[in-house]
């Protein structure tokens, strides 16, 4: 089994491979990146090429347009494709924000995922699992290191910096540092004995939908 992964960003993928390990065993040969296409991290965008770079609405083009989607399907043995995509920036992308209850993150990631399907144009039934995550990745990171409930953060980023700073962590904002600053999430003994799951409810749908799935 091959799995395709179109994200945000390379650090996206990074949190996302040490996840499909530690649930599914899934080794990182098995995971195909379709978009962003290199592990590496670029600054200068002008000087990369299309592919190798990716956001939120780049992210909205890979599903409208489907080409990448398709051929990877096409291939034998080549069975699902994970769509990454942070909630924060929902409003740019046509999905309101809720008012925040205790139903918010349910309410957010259902409300995406029917976007994404519009974008695919409800095509790839069954062979798409969608890694929502609310309201950003850096949010899934927080569980392994504040055992708080990391929705409710307004600025999960800013949040993971500061924590992993007092804690004497250092990391790079790349794929080899988010590689490294989720390793646990690797681990099955960890998900299961650290419940990392129950800090975010977004990170705990999308383990539920590869446990489901894979």
């Amino acid at each position: 089994m091959r799995i395709g992964v179109i994200c945000e960003g390379h650090t996206d993928r990074a949190v996302i491979r040490n996840i499909l390990k530690g649930l599914k065993d899934i080794d990182s040969s098995q995971i195909v990146p379709l978009r962003p296409v290199y592990s590496v991290d670029e600054t200068d965008l002008a000087q990369m090429a299309v592919d190798n770079y990716s956001n939120w609405s780049l992210v909205k083009t890979e599903c409208e347009n489907q080409n990448k989607i398709d051929h990877f399907l096409s291939m034998e043995g080549h069975d699902f494709v994970i769509i990454h995509i942070d909630a924060d920036c929902s409003d740019e992308y046509g999905v309101p924000k809720p008012v925040k209850n205790a139903n918010y993150s349910e309410k957010m990631r259902d409300a995406i995922i029917v976007k994404i399907n519009e974008w695919l144009g409800n095509s790839f039934q069954g062979q798409i699992l969608y890694a929502v995550a609310i309201e950003e990745t850096e949010a899934w990171v927080l569980t392994i290191y504040d055992k708080r409930d990391s929705t409710q953060s307004a600025d999960p980023k800013a949040k993971l910096k500061y924590t992993l700073s007092k804690m004497g962590i250092k990391y790079d904002h790349t794929h080899a540092g988010f590689y490294e600053i989720t390793e646990k999430f690797s681990k099955q003994k960890h998900f299961k004995k650290e419940k990392f799951r129950d800090y975010n409810k977004s990170l705990d749908d999308f383990c539920q939908e590869v446990e489901d799935k894979l």
